[in-house]
């Protein structure tokens, strides 16, 4: 059975992190789904054979290329606040789930993405810098383009 995860809600980054944060970027495919069927997730990496460790702007680049949707603020909130429906398989230890359809900005202008990552029994959020590189565990959510 599909385990469905409406995502009607808005991301207010200031209202989520802080007031000093804002979305720079999203990706609009996202935003206007409103349901989700959560099996059609899919985590990529942006990693390539024999590549150099990618940094998170390298990474958005590359998804940008991709026909995937970019999961961002509405699929990254509704799992947060309905964390039954997060997929088993994304507890693996040192998975970090981006969702790189929502670039967030810092009042001191640098950018980040939110994440996902089961921690010590159970799911944390975070925001990672854009200059950060990221690894193989650094798996972006998306769906596949309608």
């Amino acid at each position: 059975m599909a385990k469905k995860l409406t995502c009607t809600k808005e991301f207010d980054p200031a209202l989520f992190i802080g007031e000093s944060w804002s979305a720079a970027e999203e990706d609009e495919r996202a935003n206007a789904l409103t349901e989700i069927d959560v099996g059609a997730i899919a985590l990529v990496s942006c990693l390539k054979i024999g590549d150099h460790i990618p940094t998170g702007e390298e990474c958005l680049g590359r998804l940008k290329e991709m026909p995937n949707v970019r999961l961002g603020g509405r699929a990254f909130l509704a799992l947060w606040e309905n964390q039954r429906l997060i997929p088993d398989n994304w507890k693996e230890p040192f998975v970090f789930v981006f969702f790189d359809g929502l670039i967030l900005q810092h009042r001191n202008g640098n950018h980040y993405s939110p994440y996902l990552s089961w921690n010590g029994g159970e799911w944390q959020w975070y925001s990672c810098w854009l200059g950060n590189t990221r690894s193989s565990s650094s798996q972006s959510a998306v769906l596949a383009s309608s």
